[in-house]
């Protein structure tokens, strides 16, 4: 970290071992060009799709990841719990109500102490807890601390997380979202200061129906039977953006998507 300034690396949802190969090949260059300080990526897809694996998540912190957030699948695995109350940089949403593990972590980088919260949206998906009463709680209380707070947005819905970025514009530095594995255009820096995009995209095989093959997905679709899924590789990609943000300012100064 030079100054006061911060560079952070947010990595769409990792789709099976098309995905980490994709971290393991480009992620060092892509640190190294933007002066990294501080790796978030979603890893709720990187078991073949589903879940989450101890070996996997070894691998992920060898390739420079800091902290792994998630959402609706991370309880894929029937280890889950045992990896969420091992790993403390593993993260499932905070709004999931008696659950094992935390859905926030607090890093220290250099001297700047970092809060990351995972939630998940409720439009469209599983009910659960209010995502904007669990981010206003945490950062009243466990994260109080912090000089940075960053949000992964778990969700399905671009209005819920657009409405979540507006609701605490200036009170979080960044919000992001992920889940619908499609890379969105809207990245912005909000009046108050908070950078948000709606969807970082993923890492894994682009040429493919949210990074799964193709012809299981029209198989089922058009036939309606259960067939099994496999992530594609084609066209390998790792999306996100790469941020930077101002610690005494407490604002985010720069927002660039990366697709390559």
């Amino acid at each position: 970290m030079k100054s006061n300034i911060m560079n952070i690396l947010l990595l769409g949802d990792i789709i099976g071992s098309p995905g980490i190969e994709q971290l393991f090949v480009k992620l060092p260059q892509i640190k190294k060009q933007n002066n990294i300080d501080l790796t978030i990526v979603n890893g709720e897809n990187a078991d073949q799709g589903f879940g989450i694996t101890d070996e996997i998540i070894h691998q992920l912190k060898s390739y420079g990841v800091d902290v792994i957030t998630s959402g609706n699948h991370i309880w894929s695995n029937r280890d889950a719990d045992q990896l969420l109350d091992k790993y403390d940089y593993l993260l499932r949403p905070a709004n999931y109500p008696d659950s094992a593990g935390k859905g926030y972590c607090e890093i220290l980088v250099g001297e700047v102490q970092i809060g990351i919260v995972n939630l998940l949206g409720r439009y469209f998906m599983i009910p659960l807890d209010c995502p904007f009463q669990t981010l206003e709680k945490l950062i009243k209380s466990k994260l109080k601390k912090c000089q940075l707070v960053i949000v992964d947005f778990h969700a399905e819905s671009p209005q819920e997380k657009k409405a979540l970025a507006f609701a605490f514009d200036g009170q979080v530095q960044l919000i992001v979202g992920t889940h619908t594995h499609v890379q969105s255009a809207d990245e912005v820096i909000l009046p108050g200061g908070t950078g948000y995009i709606s969807d970082l995209g993923m890492c894994g095989g682009i040429d493919s129906i949210i990074g799964m093959q193709k012809d299981g997905i029209l198989t089922k679709m058009k036939n309606q039977i259960n067939v099994p899924f496999s992530p594609a590789r084609d066209n390998g990609k790792v999306q996100g953006v790469v941020v930077q943000l101002d610690v005494e300012k407490k604002q985010t100064l720069s927002i660039a998507r990366i697709n390559g």
